[in-house]
């Protein structure tokens, strides 16, 4: 497994960083760092001296990174010149990277992180799984795992990917459907889902809950005020997550909890 690791050099990535060479360690993976700038000068003369600049500090600052690692992760680095979200992206297709894993920044929790933001277009755009680490996570603070479900053919085609990417944790699962009313056909899926999961992952541990709301937004802070351990995976067939996520007109808070990790399964 290869994962590839933006990084701006702050406290924060520092803390995702941790996060991800955890991660990397359950399973074999590589960590590549990317160092993305965009030069702002005035003159063209200034162009070739500041780049000299800009890309001479994050080299010490990588190189040191990568010095100070005691882990038994392979870590190496890119520095790019572009946005940050579109050099995430344009490496995730030229490198064969499977997974991105970066921290969000915020005291107000993961969406206002997100939104308009560098993660939230990764996000959107990224053609691998995402792992959003908000500030101050801690991979030992995970003690489950959440998968916020819609109950749709394509959901158990994804769930497959969420536990190639979650399994090696040794973790408990749970599955999680929000609802705004009684469906007798949700039901009948919700069960099926059971039974489905139980004998194609006989070895894993699965929870199954519910929770009425007549938003999804709603239903998940409801959920998340007494899931403070656990790490919350989003389906990209999860069209109420993302329209809420990417609907720049919603007034309403997303409140997920700063410390609550976010994976996003593609």
């Amino acid at each position: 497994m290869k994962i590839l690791f933006p990084t701006d050099l702050s406290e924060n990535a520092k803390n995702a960083l941790d996060f991800a060479k955890k991660y990397a360690m359950l399973h074999d993976a590589s960590i590549t760092m990317l160092f993305a700038y965009y030069a702002v000068y005035d003159f063209a003369a200034q162009a070739e001296e500041i780049i000299a600049a800009i890309e001479e500090d994050a080299n010490l600052a990588l190189r040191e990174v990568i010095n100070s690692n005691t882990d038994p992760v392979y870590i190496d680095y890119k520095i790019v010149q572009g946005t940050v979200a579109t050099a995430i992206n344009a490496t995730v297709l030229s490198g064969d990277f499977d997974l991105v894993i970066m921290g969000t920044q915020g005291a107000s929790g993961i969406r206002k992180a997100l939104i308009g933001s560098n993660t939230a277009t990764v996000i959107k755009e990224s053609q691998v799984p995402v792992i959003a680490v908000p500030t101050g996570a801690t991979f030992e603070s995970v003690k489950s795992v959440t998968v916020a479900v819609e109950l749709s053919e394509e959901d158990e085609k994804l769930l497959k990917k969420v536990t190639d990417l979650t399994e090696n944790w040794d973790l408990p699962y749970k599955v999680l459907h929000i609802s705004n009313k009684d469906d007798f056909n949700k039901e009948l899926s919700f069960k099926g889902l059971q039974v489905h999961l139980r004998e194609t992952f006989p070895d894993d541990e699965f929870e199954f809950v519910k929770v009425s709301s007549p938003e999804f937004d709603a239903g998940a802070e409801k959920y998340l005020k007494d899931q403070k351990d656990t790490m919350m995976v989003m389906l990209s067939k999860n069209k109420t997550f993302f329209e809420f996520l990417f609907n720049k007109s919603q007034s309403v808070k997303f409140a997920y909890h700063t410390h609550v990790p976010l994976l996003v399964v593609k």
